[in-house]
């Protein structure tokens, strides 16, 4: 138990502002330019085929056009706390586990403490979620605590035999842990779906500005 106390101070005196300079697998782009071209040394037919066929793409983009990044990160953001209000019920589906699995005392309370941690970190960080930065900050800290109670579940021969139940049932949604697991699935669709939005809109952006390097290179040799 006192790796378990520990960790919980260590995750609760943490910064708020830590983990938000780490890269985040949603929240940052993952696009990477496929429309390198060395325009300079480029003859002006080559660069006029070029611009036809990147405003062709542009053209039959099915990315809105009216669209801005400010607009998709709200969306985004939207996404994620739709998500989060999912995630949080972990309170409440701790209680349920400690019902339905009628687990040992050792094992309540350690529930029981990351219950009491997930609260905490949830009253003091998410009303503070007002844009990508911070719910960056928010889920570094919730995903951390999450990533400790896995790692509490191994300190004993009892808690690895409840841990490798509760990993078994994460598939079947007719327990607490499944349906919970399912929910969660579910809500990460809609935040897939504007992820992949927002990399289509960065790939729009990429060729709008390659368009602008060819003109003003054509413009030059006017």
């Amino acid at each position: 138990m006192k790796y378990i106390f520990f960790i919980i101070t260590l995750l609760l005196s943490i910064n708020s502002n830590s983990g938000t300079d780490e890269p985040h697998p949603v929240i940052d782009s993952n696009y990477i330019s496929k429309y390198s071209y060395n325009i300079e040394n480029m003859d002006t037919k080559e660069l006029e085929k070029t611009k036809l066929i990147l405003k062709n793409y542009l053209d039959k983009s099915k990315v809105n056009k009216f669209e801005s990044k400010k607009s998709m990160e709200k969306k985004l953001l939207d996404a994620l706390l739709e998500y989060d209000d999912v995630r949080i019920q972990i309170t409440r589906v701790i209680d349920e586990i400690i019902d339905e699995y009628n687990v040992n005392r050792e094992i309540e309370n350690t529930l029981l403490s990351f219950k009491s941690t997930f609260k905490n970190i949830i009253e003091d960080n998410r009303p503070l979620v007002k844009n990508l930065r911070d719910y960056k900050a928010y889920d570094f800290r919730l995903g951390s605590a999450y990533l400790a109670m896995m790692s509490a579940f191994h300190e004993t021969e009892d808690s690895k035999k409840f841990y490798s139940r509760l990993v078994k049932d994460k598939k079947n949604d007719t327990t607490s842990i499944g349906k919970y697991n399912k929910e969660l699935q579910l809500s990460q669709a809609n935040i897939n779906l504007v992820k992949q939005n927002m990399e289509a809109f960065a790939e729009i952006s990429d060729i709008k500005i390659v368009i602008t390097k060819i003109e003003k290179e054509i413009s030059k040799r006017d």
